[in-house]
């Protein structure tokens, strides 16, 4: 397969992941209600690292795709089709959780005013679908661009950051809906949907 085609589809993948998250995070920013902060430093650094990473080696990947040469794999087509197949799930699924989050989303951890539980779209089956987003984005895109670097340094530092996240957040929420929360967490999976028997 033609490299250029796989830089395009590339290209494509970072418009779109920086699109829905840069308009979410806008309208959150004209949110004048109060938010509380709860945030920790190694949630920031770690999700810092895996993002710089990603726009560094990503960037390089479409712009000067010569460089960094030791960053790169031969990945089979099928391979790298298949994170093809990751980045478009992965950007649905983050365009969809956005969506139904809508005033209630913040790209850090804390509580708003008159927050209410969101339980629609992926909500009704995982309780962090824009980690699962994530995930899948970080790993089709190593994957597309056939680069080791772009593979596993970012789903590394981000995983550091989903651990490091995911118990503060179901604390805050348990702390914040009760008994709501305990129910909704009781009915779905935290990053895939809760298989039942």
């Amino acid at each position: 397969m033609n490299e250029l085609v796989y830089r395009i589809l590339m290209l494509v993948a970072f418009f779109f992941m920086f699109g829905i998250r840069i308009y979410y995070q806008r309208k959150v920013l004209k949110d004048e209600r109060k938010f509380e902060m709860r945030e920790g430093k190694l949630d920031l650094i770690a999700g810092a690292v895996a993002a710089l990473t990603t726009l560094f080696f990503g960037g390089a990947y479409l712009l000067a795709p010569n460089a960094f040469r030791f960053a790169y794999l031969r990945y089979p087509d099928w391979l790298r089709w298949g994170g093809v197949g990751l980045l478009i799930g992965g950007i649905a699924l983050l365009w969809a959780a956005h969506h139904h989050l809508d005033n209630s989303f913040n790209s850090l951890v804390g509580t708003r005013e008159e927050q209410k539980l969101v339980t629609s779209g992926p909500y009704r089956l995982i309780r962090h679908p824009i980690y699962t987003a994530y995930f899948m984005n970080y790993l089709g895109g190593g994957l597309l661009a056939s680069q080791w670097v772009l593979t596993f340094i970012p789903l590394i530092f981000f995983g550091v950051l989903v651990i490091n996240r995911m118990g503060k957040e179901e604390a805050m929420l348990r702390e914040e809906f009760g008994a709501e929360y305990e129910e909704y967490a009781r009915k779905t999976g935290i990053l895939l949907p809760k298989m039942r028997p």
